[in-house]
């Protein structure tokens, strides 16, 4: 039997790979903001060999905000979606930790998940939490493997 690709399956394999090479700077492991508390160099290594540190002031606000129960669940860095196939630039929150800590540092009292976040979210969390974020490019219906 013959596989018969049609121009979306070679279309969505060819974005698959662009997806790669765009989100090489993704961690290969994520680690919980507990444990990253107790390295002297708190860091993870990315998936193109590079290593990301976190500042630890930063890690030392979400553990305030979070307080030690969710400090021990929250895996960094903080994944935001970067929505491609929206019209504005849309990032995309999924993880219910993680999008509890944002709106604590954005101040929000109220969210919903997914958390969506606009540009003017991004300038506040570069301010307070920026080593505690990454971004990741995808599009809807395609993912990054």
């Amino acid at each position: 039997m013959v596989d018969i690709l049609t121009n979306r399956d070679i279309i969505e394999a060819y974005l698959r790979e662009e997806l790669k090479v765009v989100n090489k700077s993704l961690p290969v492991k994520r680690k919980l903001l507990t444990e990253l508390m107790r390295e002297e160099y708190p860091h993870v290594i990315t998936r193109d060999g590079g290593i990301h540190m976190f500042r630890k002031s930063e890690l030392k606000l979400a553990y305030e905000l979070l307080g030690d129960e969710l400090a021990g669940k929250l895996y960094l860095p903080i994944i935001l979606e970067v929505r491609t196939d929206l019209k504005e630039t849309t990032l995309v929150v999924k993880d219910e930790v993680a999008a509890k800590l944002i709106a604590r540092v954005l101040g929000l009292s109220k969210y919903e998940l997914p958390l969506y976040l606009y540009p003017i979210h991004l300038q506040e969390l570069r301010k307070k939490i920026e080593t505690l974020i990454q971004y990741a490019f995808t599009l809807e219906g395609v993912v990054p493997q």
